[in-house]
């Protein structure tokens, strides 16, 4: 199927607005949205790390089942509490729990940042919310001459579900020299 692409009065290419309007939602499909985070320095920053070399600790034990407990070691210096959240589609575990990941994942990466070499989790809430969300006012039609446009329509109202996943976590340098 060949799209016709028309040009519109400011000269942008139409068929590919449609193409890309048209491929949003697939990319939202069991994607998890980040809404927001905090990071409140507290120590002292390093040079950025590798992320690989960040380690997970969880206080307190078993708060998320994917990370093995190890025990913390007693001397640290903290570098900066953090929160990071996001939402979940579905309320299903599986999808919770992949939330969950990529927001440890993402605090991670911020750890990594400021120069900490781990981080403490020491909160997971989920928590049930109703979104709101509008249609768009213009829909993609095609005109019986094969060609593209958009029409307007009345702006629709629903409700969502969704399930916000909320991580606390402080990131932390370990001096592995003097432990």
């Amino acid at each position: 199927m060949k799209m016709k692409n028309e040009r519109l009065e400011d000269g942008s290419l139409l068929g590919w607005r449609c193409l890309i309007f048209l491929a949003l939602p697939l990319l939202y499909l069991g994607c998890t949205t980040t809404d927001s985070g905090t990071t409140n320095v507290t120590g002292q920053l390093r040079p950025p790390v590798d992320e690989s070399y960040v380690d997970l600790y969880q206080d307190p034990p078993g708060l998320l089942a994917w990370i093995p407990d190890m025990e913390i070691p007693t001397t640290y210096e903290q570098v900066a509490q953090m929160e990071l959240s996001g939402s979940s589609p579905s309320n299903q575990t599986s999808a919770i729990e992949n939330t969950t990941y990529n927001l440890v994942y993402g605090l991670k990466r911020r750890a990594a940042k400021l120069g900490a070499n781990a981080i403490i989790i020491r909160e997971v809430k989920i928590s049930e919310e109703v979104v709101e969300q509008e249609s768009s006012p213009y829909r993609t039609v095609r005109y019986p001459d094969g060609s593209i446009g958009e029409v307007e329509v009345p702006v629709t109202v629903s409700y969502k579900r969704v399930f916000k996943v909320t991580v606390l976590a402080e990131s932390v340098f370990l001096d592995w020299n003097n432990i």
